[in-house]
């Protein structure tokens, strides 16, 4: 039979182990939810990536639409500038034919 000092030591030693078990355990779940965590992140991220390429694309798209759609506006502007003064150019020719 085994002292009780014996006993103790071996009680304490399976405390000690069942410690050592439970801190490693714990710190491999640590390591699991943090492996998780960034794994989720990162995924988070490149959802946010694509996103931003997206509405990048489309601003882009809309800034190419309104710059065509300013130099429509111009042109158009410049064809009525045009047609005035040709109007004016053939008002004032039949005002001096009619002076003649």
């Amino acid at each position: 039979m085994e002292n009780e000092p014996e006993r103790q030591v071996r009680d304490l030693e399976a405390t000690v182990v069942a410690i050592r078990e439970a801190l490693e355990l714990a710190e491999r779940d640590a390591d699991d939810r943090l492996q998780e965590a960034a794994a989720q992140a990162a995924a988070e991220a490149d959802q946010l990536k694509a996103m931003i390429t997206t509405l990048r694309q489309e601003l882009e798209a809309q800034e190419q639409r309104h710059a065509e759609e300013l130099q429509h506006q111009k042109q158009q502007a410049a064809d009525e500038v045009r047609q005035l003064q040709a109007t004016i150019q053939a008002i004032r020719q039949e005002l001096e034919a009619k002076r003649r």
